[in-house]
């Protein structure tokens, strides 16, 4: 039994059929996420998933014993690794010992066994035989052997190519067990930040604390959506000279017109999710933190990783959905109405911070603006750094306390009142207005200890394929015999399992050369 199981381990055709199934599952593997999550995520994910796919229980259970939510690092990939590996061992300890033979200086052979080699020929010359054998072709490994008055040599070229296969084999050894440590072992996943935040993680052992991220954009140029004036957006289809773009946008009538715009007018930069085509590079400035001592700063790019402790940072994206934004505006034109039948009592220009005196002696306040409003969880928000829902929050109080606040929206007539409110306000106008938003950034943290084998595989493999290729096995063998007429008769042989015709014009080059002696 543990001899079939050995022949079969050995066989390359178990070998090739092992890695066929594990190039069809790898490639199946790619669409997994059509149907059902590649990835595990938080508490509780497989109810969350098993009630937002509605599948059956058996069905939805079967997927979670193959372990399709992380496919490469399931059990029975893990399995196909380490058959492969196992049948790739067992091949090369097969095949060793006879490629090792097969490299070894052939013996030597008699007259009749030459003459019966692929190429051969024979001549008569008045040189010796320590004289035929120093002017044979370089290159080979000679052994010689005298007996009956005759001298025979044998020759080989070229024997590594007999080590090409064994040293493939082990180059897809590593590059299985390289995949296999990476499938057991390794680790994956996504972390994001603002800069100021420390990204932890209990398999890290250290931290990455974000400094800065910043989205750099490509210049003005030919394709792009621009901002013009502020108002509507075109396509930029031409330059014209340094400082004027062709521009095609849709008029009023919805129909497309071409137009000409100074390149002051335009904005490529105007909208997260808009102009994310006109977006040339993701950067994030990191530090490296070991017991909140920094030991490191890296600028993590894309295609540029961190690198460190074995983990290697990626930078993919950033998160539009949770910006820190900043905004700011220098006055606001508000109207004040008295409370309960909103009768205009003043029309003020009031300034952030800076209290206003009311006519019942309290403190108005401009004490926040948002560009773009959004309520949440948390709070008051703004989503974006575009002025999309400006809101100011005006706040009355009194010396001791605040008595009551109100959100003024000013696209926007929506109006709140507190029950204890005197006053209501409405925003007709804001001044200077400044904005800007950070990201965070989203970077994807992989580990895997088998890289160094992936590596020292791919080498291996590399050399194996040359050595297999490009070293082509001959052998040559040589009988010198003394006759009664006092000269001496040389005949040479020899073959190539390859490129044999290149051999033959060679081994009469060879036969000449002799003969001209």
């Amino acid at each position: 039994m543990l001899t079939a199981l050995w022949q079969q381990l050995s066989s390359m055709k178990f070998a090739v059929i092992i890695l066929l199934i594990l190039a069809i599952v790898s490639v199946l593997t790619l669409f997994i996420g059509e149907f059902y999550p590649v990835t595990e995520f938080g508490p509780n994910w497989q109810d969350y998933w098993s009630q937002e796919l509605g599948w059956n229980d058996w069905v939805f259970n079967f997927c979670l014993f193959l372990e399709l939510h992380d496919p490469y690092r399931a059990w029975w990939y893990q399995l196909l690794l380490a058959t492969l590996s196992l049948s790739l061992l067992a091949c090369i300890i097969e095949r060793l010992p006879m490629a090792l033979k097969a490299m070894k200086v052939p013996a030597t052979r008699n007259g009749i066994g030459v003459k019966g080699l692929q190429s051969s020929a024979s001549f008569t010359t008045n040189r010796t035989a320590e004289e035929i054998a120093a002017q044979l072709p370089a290159r080979y490994r000679y052994q010689q052997d005298k007996s009956n008055g005759e001298t025979r040599i044998a020759g080989i070229r070229g024997g590594l190519a007999h080590l090409g296969p064994i040293i493939a084999h082990s180059g897809l050894l590593l590059l299985a067990v390289g995949g296999l440590f990476g499938s057991w072992m390794g680790f994956g996943t996504r972390v994001s930040g603002l800069p100021g935040d420390v990204v932890t993680h209990p398999d890290f052992g250290f931290d990455v604390r974000i400094d800065t991220f910043k989205i750099e954009y490509y210049p003005l140029g030919l394709g792009q959506y621009v901002l013009v004036d502020d108002s509507f957006i075109g396509r930029i289809v031409s330059r014209e000279g340094n400082d004027k773009f062709m521009l095609e946008t849709r008029g009023p009538d919805q129909k497309m017109a071409s137009m000409s715009v100074e390149s002051s007018r335009l904005r490529n930069k105007y909208d997260i999710q808009m102009d994310r085509g006109n977006i040339k590079d993701y950067i994030t400035e990191a530090t490296v933190l070991i017991d909140s001592i920094p030991v490191d700063s890296f600028s993590i790019e894309v295609n540029h990783p961190l690198r460190f402790g074995g983990f290697r940072f990626y930078q993919t994206s950033f998160d539009t959905e949770n910006p820190r934004v900043s905004g700011s505006i220098d006055s606001a034109y508000v109207q004040i109405l008295k409370l309960p039948d909103n009768t205009p009592v003043d029309t003020v220009t009031i300034q952030p911070q800076i209290p206003l005196t009311l006519s019942d002696g309290n403190q108005l306040t401009l004490a926040r603006f948002l560009p773009d409003f959004r309520l949440t969880q948390s709070g008051a928000v703004s989503a974006s750094v575009e002025l999309r829902n400006p809101a100011l929050r005006m706040e009355v109080s009194s010396p001791d306390s605040v008595l009551y606040y109100q959100w003024t929206f000013l696209k926007n007539p929506f109006q709140h009142n507190l029950p204890e409110a005197a006053y209501s306000f409405q925003v007709l106008h804001i001044f200077g207005f400044q904005g800007r938003a950070v990201y965070p950034t989203i970077l994807e943290v992989k580990k895997n200890p088998g890289t160094s084998l992936i590596w020292a595989g791919f080498i291996l493999g590399t050399l194996g394929m040359m050595f297999a290729f490009y070293f082509v096995t001959s052998r040559l063998w040589c009988v010198i015999r003394k006759r009664e007429q006092g000269d001496y008769e040389v005949i040479i042989g020899g073959s190539a399992p390859k490129n044999r015709a290149i051999f033959e014009r060679c081994f009469q080059r060879w036969v000449k050369k002799l003969e001209a002696l």
